[in-house]
């Protein structure tokens, strides 16, 4: 099924090149096999599941496109200022790669 996720454009980079290949979210876009486009290119989610902040923070901020634990605290702070950065909170990653050709 084609679907929509919403990209901020300093991704941009970071999704076209691949390196970005994790998105984490507040509620569940789509499901394992889904499609969506960003930047003129084309996904396909490989996984979906849950995950605290925190351990994404640590461990996969370079999946989210980010070169820090610090610079995905700061990029999830923006997004979503009314709530801020918990590292407890579980998020939905939907973990995807990029369609060549």
């Amino acid at each position: 099924m084609k679907i929509k996720i919403p990209f901020k454009s300093c991704f941009e980079d970071a999704l076209l090149s691949g390196s970005k290949t994790w998105t984490s979210r507040t509620r569940k876009y789509g499901e394992v096999g889904d499609i969506f486009e960003a930047f003129g290119a084309t996904f396909i989610i490989e996984r979906v599941f849950r995950e605290n902040l925190g351990f994404i923070a640590s461990y996969h901020y370079r999946e989210e496109g980010c070169d820090s634990r610090q610079e995905f605290i700061n990029v999830w702070r923006k997004i979503h200022w009314r709530k801020g950065f918990d590292p407890r909170q579980e998020v939905w990653v939907h973990h995807f790669t990029k369609v060549e050709g």
